[in-house]
Protein backbone atom coordinates (compact mmCIF):
# COMPACT_ATOMS: atom_id res chain seq x y z
CA UNK A 1 0.00 0.00 0.00
CA UNK A 2 2.70 2.49 0.83
CA UNK A 3 4.15 2.02 -2.58
CA UNK A 4 0.94 2.60 -4.48
CA UNK A 5 0.43 5.84 -2.02
CA UNK A 6 3.98 6.68 -3.18
CA UNK A 7 3.68 6.69 -7.10
CA UNK A 8 0.14 8.56 -6.65
CA UNK A 9 1.52 11.14 -5.04
CA UNK A 10 4.68 11.46 -7.46
CA UNK A 11 2.51 11.14 -10.49
CA UNK A 12 0.17 14.22 -8.96
CA UNK A 13 3.34 16.45 -8.24
CA UNK A 14 4.63 15.37 -11.52
CA UNK A 15 1.22 16.20 -13.24
CA UNK A 16 0.89 19.89 -11.56
CA UNK A 17 4.30 20.69 -12.78
CA UNK A 18 4.52 19.34 -15.95
CA UNK A 19 0.80 19.77 -17.31
CA UNK A 20 -0.23 23.06 -15.25
CA UNK A 21 2.60 24.56 -15.14
CA UNK A 22 2.72 25.15 -11.13
CA UNK A 23 6.67 25.66 -10.18
CA UNK A 24 7.87 22.08 -8.18
CA UNK A 25 8.74 24.12 -5.18
CA UNK A 26 5.61 25.53 -5.07
CA UNK A 27 3.84 21.75 -5.25
CA UNK A 28 5.84 20.39 -2.83
CA UNK A 29 5.31 23.01 -0.31
CA UNK A 30 1.36 23.33 -1.39
CA UNK A 31 -1.34 22.01 1.07
CA UNK A 32 -2.99 18.58 -0.18
CA UNK A 33 -6.05 19.76 -0.49
CA UNK A 34 -5.13 22.69 -2.71
CA UNK A 35 -3.20 20.35 -5.07
CA UNK A 36 -6.21 18.24 -5.09
CA UNK A 37 -8.06 20.94 -6.47
CA UNK A 38 -6.28 22.40 -9.24
CA UNK A 39 -5.66 19.10 -10.31
CA UNK A 40 -9.56 18.48 -10.01
CA UNK A 41 -10.16 22.20 -12.13
CA UNK A 42 -7.53 21.43 -14.60
CA UNK A 43 -9.27 17.99 -15.54
CA UNK A 44 -12.74 19.37 -15.79
CA UNK A 45 -11.36 22.44 -18.20
CA UNK A 46 -9.56 19.70 -20.23
CA UNK A 47 -12.77 17.61 -20.72
CA UNK A 48 -14.86 20.73 -21.71
CA UNK A 49 -12.42 21.54 -24.15
CA UNK A 50 -12.01 18.19 -25.88
CA UNK A 51 -15.94 18.01 -25.26
CA UNK A 52 -16.38 21.57 -27.52
CA UNK A 53 -13.83 20.02 -29.90
CA UNK A 54 -15.80 16.92 -30.65
CA UNK A 55 -19.26 19.65 -30.67
CA UNK A 56 -16.81 21.94 -33.69
CA UNK A 57 -15.93 18.56 -35.64
CA UNK A 58 -19.03 16.95 -35.68
CA UNK A 59 -21.01 20.28 -36.64
CA UNK A 60 -18.12 20.48 -39.47
CA UNK A 61 -18.45 16.72 -40.86
CA UNK A 62 -22.15 17.51 -40.30
CA UNK A 63 -21.62 20.67 -43.41
CA UNK A 64 -18.58 18.44 -45.26
CA UNK A 65 -21.65 16.13 -45.85
CA UNK A 66 -23.70 18.79 -47.29
CA UNK A 67 -21.53 19.82 -49.61
CA UNK A 68 -20.67 16.55 -50.67
CA UNK A 69 -24.68 16.39 -50.99
CA UNK A 70 -24.61 19.36 -52.84
CA UNK A 71 -21.67 18.33 -55.42
CA UNK A 72 -23.54 14.94 -56.44
CA UNK A 73 -27.02 17.22 -57.00
CA UNK A 74 -24.74 19.15 -59.28
CA UNK A 75 -22.80 16.56 -60.98
CA UNK A 76 -26.55 14.93 -61.26
CA UNK A 77 -27.61 18.58 -62.62
CA UNK A 78 -24.75 18.90 -65.03
CA UNK A 79 -24.89 15.47 -66.42
CA UNK A 80 -28.93 15.53 -66.94
CA UNK A 81 -28.09 18.98 -68.63
CA UNK A 82 -25.37 17.51 -71.14
CA UNK A 83 -27.83 14.61 -72.21
CA UNK A 84 -30.63 17.40 -72.73
CA UNK A 85 -32.40 16.20 -69.55
CA UNK A 86 -34.07 18.60 -67.94
CA UNK A 87 -36.35 17.99 -64.54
Amino acid sequence: MPDDYEKRLKDEIYGCFKYIGIPIETVYNMPTQDRKYFIMKHNSEQEESVSAQKLAEQKNSGTMRNNSDLNTYARLEQSNRSKGTNF
